[in-house]
């Protein structure tokens, strides 16, 4: 392979990784421009040796190649992270993985293909993410269990606490469980006023368990 070829497609892996991680800085995500362009030179450039090693001693040209996939999979997998049933940084990973896979295409020469993965990647994240904030502005009625302490003024201050997010309360039902206040209600909520209020609800120490 010409020297000219190589350090065009290390250039361009670069590139195609800081497009992708522009965007992910912009949007202040762990794998911002410095992670994703070097995941896409590096992918090229293991690449590139595994097109030159192949040709020079007559072996598979892919096999340093295919052990990007083995490497980026360590990468992604730290960047997956768990609290309680909330499970974070599924996205980055896909996003290393493909921006490895892109940085693999560029290698082989595959630059339409390579170009219309960052395309597509970016139309994804730029356009699906509004696409889900207007659904998230969606209001839909829901029911929320909150069982706390058997007190009127702590059934009020629940009350207090839903209202004051701007959410209407349409119905309210209360009744008594194994010595606790069982409070049904059913409000008018969008997805930020739901995630909202069941953190506040959750901050009270007189809540015990709150359920929908």
């Amino acid at each position: 392979m010409m020297e000219t070829t190589a350090i065009v497609r290390l250039i361009l892996s670069l590139i195609a990784g800081g497009i992708i991680g522009l965007e992910r800085q912009y949007h202040d995500k762990p794998a911002g421009f410095a992670t994703n362009s070097l995941i896409c030179l590096g992918a090229t450039v293991f690449t590139l040796v595994s097109l030159s090693v192949g040709d020079a001693f007559n072996f598979d040209r892919g096999r340093i190649s295919a052990q990007i996939i083995a490497g980026v999979g360590f990468l992604g997998a730290g960047s997956i992270l768990r609290d309680g049933f909330k499970v974070s940084g599924l996205t980055t990973a896909a996003g290393v993985w493909i921006v490895a896979a892109i940085g693999m295409a560029i290698g082989f020469g595959e630059y339409v293909t390579a170009g219309m993965a960052v395309c597509l990647v970016l139309a994804l994240q730029l356009l699906l993410r509004r696409t889900i904030t207007l659904f998230e502005r969606v209001r839909r009625y829901d029911v929320v269990r909150v069982v706390c302490e058997p007190k009127w003024k702590v059934v009020e201050k629940i009350e207090c606490v839903i209202e004051c997010d701007g959410v209407h309360i349409l119905k309210r039902v209360l009744t008594k469980e194994n010595e606790l206040f069982v409070l049904m209600i059913t409000a008018s909520f969008n997805a930020r006023d739901f995630e909202k209020v069941t953190r506040e609800l959750f901050e009270m120490k007189e809540v015990k368990e709150i359920s929908h």
